[in-house]
């Protein structure tokens, strides 16, 4: 997969992965080639696996120690992100907006990419709570030049959160393509919140779903 063809500035994409080949072959290419063009890249991560991203990059070619003291790589846990949730969609808004005008001030543009596991303990976040900030990010990144992928891991989220994701991603990343979903509707939701927010815990429905993007 070529990181940059995959996702386009402004844009919020959905990644839908099965194991760590899977991640890594999207997620070390978008963070690398990023920082090898002076872009600014945050990704967000499992605590215990922050150290683990950075041995990856480094082993990729990156200066990882130059990246960090720069500003131009940060990897975070997803309970700060989970916590900020917490607050509500505007105000989660607002932080992020800080953290990117932040950092485009010194960088021509910025990516985000990271599974928060919103569904993790302490400050899990419900479906309808994350079903509400993902349709909120489009209209967040929608602009600006940065680049987002939101990633979700088959095997280990909740059918509830697997379908707030196809709900709320114009473009998802599955199987190693690139494809426009069809049960996009974050406009929708945000027109008629809060009666859309709700999710689907229906395995069944989940599976169709995706049966179609494939």
């Amino acid at each position: 997969m070529g990181a940059l063809s995959l996702v386009d500035l402004g844009t919020h994409v959905c990644h839908l992965y099965r194991g760590d080949v899977d991640l890594k072959n999207v997620t070390l290419p978008f963070l690398s080639n990023g920082l090898r063009n002076g872009e600014c890249c945050i990704y967000v991560t499992d605590g215990n696996a922050v150290d683990d991203w950075y041995d990856e990059l480094q082993a990729q070619g990156i200066d990882v120690p130059s990246a960090r003291d720069s500003g131009a790589l940060v990897i975070t846990s997803g309970q700060a992100w989970r916590a900020m949730c917490h607050a509500g969609s505007i105000e989660m808004a607002r932080e992020v907006l800080g953290l990117v005008d932040q950092k485009l001030g010194i960088f021509p543009s910025i990516r985000i990419a990271g599974d928060v596991s919103w569904g993790a303990e302490p400050a899990a976040v419900t479906a309808e709570m994350l079903c509400h900030w993902e349709a909120t990010a489009n209209i967040v990144f929608e602009g600006l030049p940065a680049r987002v992928i939101c990633q979700y891991d088959l095997e280990s989220s909740d059918p509830a959160y697997l379908h707030a994701a196809l709900r709320t991603h114009p473009i998802v990343l599955y199987k190693g393509r690139r494809v426009r979903s069809p049960h996009y509707e974050a406009a929708h939701i945000l027109e008629k919140e809060p009666m859309l927010n709700r999710s689907s815990d229906d395995p069944e429905l989940v599976a169709n779903m995706l049966a179609k993007l494939a």
